[in-house]
C-alpha cells in the first residue's frame, strides 16, 4: 500500500469506531442533556459575576470603599464567594458528568461544552464596560468555569473509579452550593429596595430574615435544577447500577 491508501485505510478505521461509539444511547444523553443547557447557563452566571464585580472594583481602586450595591461588606464578599464556589462546583461537576457517560466520545463533549460555553459569552456581552478591565472578565472565566471544567473532563483515578459515599458527599455539596447561590440572587433586588429607601447597607443577617431575597431567588429555580443535574443522574445511575448488581 501507498502511504496515501495507508493514510486513507487508517482513517476510514477510526471514523467507522467513532460511528460505533454513537450508536449507544451516553453519547447523545451527555451532548443533550448536559451541553446543551448547561453550557449557556454556565456563560450567563460568569457574565453576570464579572459585570457585579467590575463596577465595586473600580469603585474602590478609584474613590474606597462604598455601600453602592445596598449590602454590607461582608454580605457583599459572601455573595461573591458563594456565586464563585457555585461555579467552580457546576463546572467541575459538568465536566465529571460527561466524563463518565461520554468515555471513548469525551473529545466530542469536550469540543461541543467549550464551544458552546464561549459562542453563548459571546452573545452575552462578554467584555465589561471598560476594555482595559478585560483581563478581569477573562480571569472570572477561566478560573471559575473553564479551568474547572478541564479538571473535571480529564480522566482520574477519582473520575473513572469513584466510590458511592465520595459520590453522596459530592451531590450534598452540590445541592448546598447551589442553594446558597440561588438565595444570593435574589439579594440585589431586596438591596437595591433598601438601598432606594435610604437605609443602611443590608448584612447577612437580615438579608436571611429578608422575603424578597427569597422570594427572588426562587426564580432561578430552573437553572439551578439544570445545574445540579449532571452529578444528580451520575450518583442515581452509580445507585442503580449497585442495586442491579447486588
Amino acid at each position: 500500500m501507498t502511504d496515501r491508501q495507508s493514510a486513507k485505510s487508517l482513517f476510514g478505521l477510526v471514523v467507522r469506531r467513532q460511528l460505533r461509539l454513537w450508536k449507544a444511547w451516553n453519547p447523545w444523553f451527555a451532548l443533550l442533556a448536559i451541553v446543551l443547557p448547561v453550557s449557556p447557563q454556565l456563560a450567563k452566571l460568569s457574565n453576570q459575576l464579572g459585570e457585579e464585580i467590575w463596577p465595586g472594583v473600580e469603585m474602590w481602586m478609584h474613590h474606597g470603599p462604598s455601600g453602592r450595591t445596598g449590602l454590607s461588606p461582608a454580605a457583599d464578599l459572601a455573595s461573591f464567594c458563594l456565586q464563585a464556589m457555585g461555579l467552580i462546583t457546576w463546572s467541575w461537576t459538568s465536566g465529571f458528568a460527561l466524563r463518565k457517560l461520554s468515555r471513548g466520545t469525551i473529545w466530542v463533549s469536550r469540543v461541543a461544552f467549550f464551544s458552546i460555553y464561549l459562542v453563548a459569552l459571546a452573545s452575552d456581552g462578554w467584555f465589561p464596560v471598560a476594555i482595559s478591565w478585560a483581563w478581569l472578565a477573562l480571569s472570572i472565566n477561566f478560573l471559575f468555569v473553564l479551568l474547572p471544567a478541564y479538571c473535571g473532563f480529564r480522566e482520574t483515578t477519582i473520575s473513572m473509579n469513584t466510590k458511592f459515599p465520595w459520590m453522596v458527599l459530592l451531590a450534598l455539596w452540590t445541592l448546598t452550593i447551589s442553594g446558597l447561590a440561588l438565595w444570593t440572587w435574589g439579594w440585589s433586588e431586596a438591596a437595591m429596595d433598601n438601598w432606594s429607601r435610604g437605609a443602611p447597607p443590608l448584612t447577612l443577617w437580615q438579608l436571611a430574615q429578608h422575603a424578597g431575597a427569597w422570594r427572588s431567588g426562587m426564580t432561578h429555580v430552573l437553572t439551578a435544577a439544570a445545574l445540579t443535574a449532571p452529578v444528580v443522574y451520575v450518583l442515581a445511575k452509580d445507585a442503580f447500577s449497585r442495586r442491579a448488581t447486588g
